[in-house]
């Protein structure tokens, strides 16, 4: 999860971005949404906050229902291309249980965490394409800590967001 003062930092970032500008804007796919794909079911999200610090793009996004997906991506020095070592995403589909937890990480995302343990799931494809995040693998279940589940079976997981103007 982003600390509160790493979020107020990314929201100052968001405007002075450019490399998150320069979509084509269309009806197909609405600026500040994320559509992410858990396990088969796919479910649109607000973005809450999103921003670049430096090759490292950030991204929190909110369902109606409360559920939440975190993400971070990490990029080569191109500023398009993704790197799956450095990216990781979280989704809580019910922040009010336990239980509906998913993550996929990269080693170095990982790593960076500080959280030690054994790595949750797998980044298989992350990449910028204008001011599309976009990034996908394998999630497994895990606790409060992000930890992976005993004997958790991967499901497959999939954002694509959309963040090119301020909140």
């Amino acid at each position: 999860m982003l600390r509160p003062a790493v979020l107020l930092a990314l929201v100052a970032l968001v405007p002075a971005s450019s490399a998150l500008a320069g979509c084509a804007r269309g009806e197909e796919f609405p600026d500040r949404s994320a559509v992410v794909e858990l396990d088969g079911d796919r479910r649109t999200y607000d973005v809450a906050d999103c921003g670049l610090d430096g090759q490292t793009i950030f991204l929190v996004a909110r369902a109606d229902d409360g559920a939440v997906v975190q993400a971070v991506l990490g990029l080569e020095d191109d500023d398009e291309t993704g790197i799956p070592a450095s990216t990781g995403v979280t989704v809580d589909l019910d922040p009010s249980r336990t239980d509906t937890r998913f993550a996929a990480f990269g080693t170095e995302a990982w790593e960076r965490r500080g959280t030690g343990g054994p790595v949750p799931g797998e980044i298989t494809s992350a990449r910028l394409r204008g001011s599309r995040i976009q990034l996908s693998g394998r999630a497994v279940p895990v606790d409060a800590q992000d930890r992976p589940i005993d004997r958790a079976e991967p499901v497959e997981v999939s954002v694509d967001a959309r963040c090119d103007e301020a909140s």
